[in-house]
């Protein structure tokens, strides 16, 4: 067990150096430049001298080197710099949205599992069935359908034909219904065929062979015997995805308005705040590695066999 925590906060340590490396070099070789946007953004005629002054105070006139050194230094002290355009820590910028992203993801997840739940046993139970053929179509949508389309799509019907749910802010229960739901719906049918396949594989096993041969049904031994062992990749999917829900949301929060950290960093690219988009790439990163990490732990409490290399 020691070995396995050694062994991942190494790699944790290796990909924030990666990450913030990485984006660091991109950000600053990307066009626009943070002063003069600022200036025009605040009104203030743009001069030479003007976006000379906002640089030295942004600390961006100092060299690409002594820049790189200062903020890894911040990234390993947890400081993480300070917000071009709130002047705020970035940090703290971070924390104050992340119970929005939080909540949202939550709830994208709570779909994902009841779609992934419901359509994949229910097409191994009625294999060749209708239920089966409509899971099939389901799953197909689901891959094949963006998350845009289908946001905008739920908002058209849902809010704008029959205005029964609201289209954006984080007010109540209702606000959340249709980010989650275009969060969640297409991986949950994705997966549903994944635990569909397994659970049919897992139907030529001997113990399930040997179940079937004393006379238990099959929806039974599906159900009480074979969701378990077909579980396991679904566990490092759902892991994934929720890793996913929470990095990688900036589509969903920006149809819905929602006031998460997609829609955040999404305003942050827009000013060029270099601190907050750094900040934010890096903190994603480490969201992936503690959640795949949670998953292998899991993965390891699940699967005995693990336990034994």
């Amino acid at each position: 067990m020691q070995k396995f925590f050694l062994q991942h906060i190494t790699q944790l340590v290796l990909v924030i150096f990666c990450v913030a490396t990485l984006t660091f070099l991109l950000v600053r070789i990307s066009p626009g430049d943070p002063a003069t946007i600022m200036l025009k953004a605040n009104g203030v005629p743009v001069s030479d001298e003007a976006i000379y002054a906002l640089k030295s105070e942004l600390g961006l006139t100092n060299s690409i080197g002594s820049q790189y050194i200062e903020w890894l230094q911040q990234i390993f002290t947890g400081q993480w710099g300070v917000s071009f355009v709130s002047e705020r820590p970035v940090i703290s910028e971070l924390f104050a949205r992340l119970p929005a992203t939080l909540e949202l993801a939550f709830a994208g997840l709570v779909v994902m599992l009841v779609v992934t739940l419901v359509l994949g046993i229910s097409t191994a139970v009625y294999e060749n069935g209708v239920v089966d053929k409509i899971g099939r179509v389901l799953a197909l949508l689901g891959s094949a359908i963006p998350t845009f389309w289908l946001g905008f799509l739920f908002m058209y019907l849902f809010s704008v034909h029959f205005g029964w749910l609201p289209t954006m802010g984080r007010n109540d229960l209702e606000h959340l219904i249709l980010p989650a739901t275009t969060l969640g719906l297409s991986l949950g049918a994705v997966y549903a065929r994944v635990l569909h396949i397994q659970m049919l594989e897992m139907l030529q096993q001997p113990f399930v062979k040997a179940s079937r041969a004393r006379g238990i049904s099959k929806n039974r031994v599906l159900i009480f015997q074979v969701l378990k062992h077909a579980l396991l990749p679904i566990v490092t999917m759902i892991g994934t995805s929720f890793a996913y829900m929470l990095g990688g949301s900036i589509i969903v929060e920006t149809i819905f308005s929602w006031p998460g950290l997609g829609r955040y960093v999404i305003e942050s690219i827009n000013m060029r705040d270099y601190p907050v988009i750094q900040g934010y790439v890096v903190f994603a990163a480490i969201i992936f590695v503690v959640i795949h990490m949670l998953v292998d732990f899991i993965y390891l409490l699940i699967d005995p066999r693990l336990k034994v290399r």
